[in-house]
């Protein structure tokens, strides 16, 4: 009988995180960074400085909030400067502001669209796995970066929650558990 609720008190982040993260320097362009999330098929990834500590966690919604923000700004702008202007018109100039917007964020660097306000949350690869989903659920967040010091050496997502619960497509249960750590 499998009794997952208890198996999961006593497994630790280490046996469901996904060691092979793919981490975004604070320093590139946003536009370098974006590509390289839907490149990789994914919706977020760990930020790190020059010496490769953990700043931040950038995600296509932070992304597209910094775009919308600045598109926002723009319409605000031109709606209480105009004069009247038809619908077309106004439409045109409303396509120029959405990509003006895409563009500037697009050229920045992404240490100026993550969040520096909210406390960055992390796990250790010690961690319990109920901790982990604890803490996603209670911060509605959708990855947790999984440091030694301040250095990433894993993520944990919720697709890796469901996957060590679940299974993962094309691998059956007994080699998810058999499967050794990657060095490195």
């Amino acid at each position: 009988m499998d009794s997952r609720p208890d198996r999961m008190r006593w497994m630790s982040v280490n046996n469901a995180m996904t060691r092979d993260v793919i981490l975004v320097k604070e320093s590139s362009r946003v536009k370098d960074a974006w590509i390289t999330l839907m490149e990789s098929g994914i919706s977020g990834a760990p930020v790190v400085d020059d010496t490769g500590s953990l700043v931040g966690i950038l995600s296509v919604t932070d992304i597209f909030r910094s775009i919308i923000d600045k598109f926002q700004k723009a319409r605000s702008l031109r709606e209480a400067t105009a004069t009247t202007q038809d619908a077309e018109a106004a439409e045109k100039e409303e396509l120029r502001e959405l990509s003006l917007a895409i563009r500037a964020v697009s050229e920045s660097s992404v240490q100026a669209i993550i969040s520096r306000d909210k406390k960055l949350l992390t796990l250790s690869p010690e961690d319990s796995f109920e901790r982990a989903i604890r803490m996603m659920a209670e911060h509605g967040v959708n990855r947790l970066p999984v440091v030694k010091g301040n250095h990433v050496v894993g993520i944990l997502t919720r697709q890796d929650i469901i996957w060590h619960i679940g299974g993962r497509p094309g691998k059956s249960q007994d080699q998810r558990f058999a499967q050794e750590p990657s060095s490195g």
